[in-house]
């Protein structure tokens, strides 16, 4: 240290990937996945997990979401692989669970993770009128260090405990899947419309020489 000043280096490890991206033409491929969300609304009671109010379909969105969910479905495949690395010598695969999720005035999602994910995914179709409905991630990292110290936090090393994200329509966020993250109440008279997905490894096939099953195989 010269003259009183630090001159230690800064170096921000076990950092947090966050992948944001917007999907060009996005106007086009939103009309075309709200009204087949909003169709399977009509017709699907939704599921309940860590949705308060709104709506949430059965984890089968491929299968009824047509040409316009599986062009975003090989996006977000495309992102996760372009931002991932792999020591594996048949390279990188993927399987995907895909969800649609409707919310009106007053829903919001309690913080979860998605256990078993390597790449959690969100994509908004609609904004709707109004404000709140932030994406947020929690730094699971955090809570041991604001209970004795609340009033401190590291310099320069970005978002500390938890992070606000805007919905935007055409947005696409991809995080790890072990990230804490929450939804906060929407407040508005529109309908709010997005789509998650989960994007979970697949692991390498390989013949047990012993008996000739295939081990490893993908499982959905």
């Amino acid at each position: 240290m010269a003259g009183g000043v630090p001159k230690g280096q800064l170096r921000a490890l076990f950092a947090t990937p966050v992948i944001f991206d917007e999907l060009e033409d996005a106007a086009d491929l939103n009309r075309q996945l709200e009204a087949i969300i909003l169709a399977r609304r009509e017709h699907e009671p939704g599921l309940r997990l860590s949705n308060h109010g709104g709506w949430q379909s059965r984890h089968d969105f491929p299968d009824w979401s047509g040409a316009a969910g599986n062009r975003l479905i090989r996006h977000a495949l495309g992102l996760a692989s372009f931002y991932t690395a792999t020591d594996a010598p048949v390279g990188l695969g993927w399987v995907t669970d895909c969800w649609a999720n409707v919310s009106e005035s007053g829903a919001f999602n309690m913080a979860h993770i998605h256990g078993g994910s390597f790449w959690s995914c969100v994509y908004y179709v609609r904004i709707g009128e109004g404000g709140g409905g932030q994406l947020v991630l929690h730094d699971p990292r955090m809570p041991g260090l604001t209970m004795h110290a609340p009033d401190y936090r590291f310099e320069g090393v970005g978002a500390e405990v938890a992070a606000g994200i805007k919905p935007k329509a055409g947005l696409m966020v991809l995080f790890p899947g072990w990230l804490s993250h929450s939804v906060e109440p929407f407040h508005g008279t529109g309908t709010r419309i997005s789509v998650a997905m989960n994007i979970r490894a697949v692991q390498p096939v390989r013949r047990n020489q012993a008996t000739g099953s295939m081990e490893g195989a993908p499982k959905a």
